[in-house]
């Protein structure tokens, strides 16, 4: 089974725990996780560490996670803000940008 799940417009640090619950349940459940992002508007370093933290977490328990959309111009600013980008293998690169250049 798939779920998806849908980061809101006013995401921030104080509704990040909405996210991270609607993560957990899922991975507990074992279900594959489509995540999407598109309408995260200002996104920051705790989303990002959210989401990491979700994929090691997936891939441990052998549940896949994809983002419904490559990372947008503010998802990609904020990877590359944080240092994420320069530490990129092939797979992560895959899973932020679906294969296609940061925009």
């Amino acid at each position: 089974m798939t779920t998806a799940i849908v980061a809101e417009r006013g995401f921030s640090l104080a509704t990040i725990d909405r996210l991270a619950a609607a993560l957990r349940e899922a991975l507990a459940r074992g279900d594959s996780i489509q995540l999407d992002l598109t309408h995260v508007a200002a996104p920051d370093l705790a989303l990002l560490q959210l989401v990491e933290a979700a994929r090691r977490q997936a891939s441990r328990d052998g549940v896949d996670v994809a983002l419904a959309a490559p990372a947008g111009a503010g998802l990609a600013r904020a990877l590359e803000r944080a240092g994420f980008i320069k530490g990129f293998d092939a797979t992560d690169h895959d899973f932020w940008f679906h294969g296609d250049p940061p925009r």
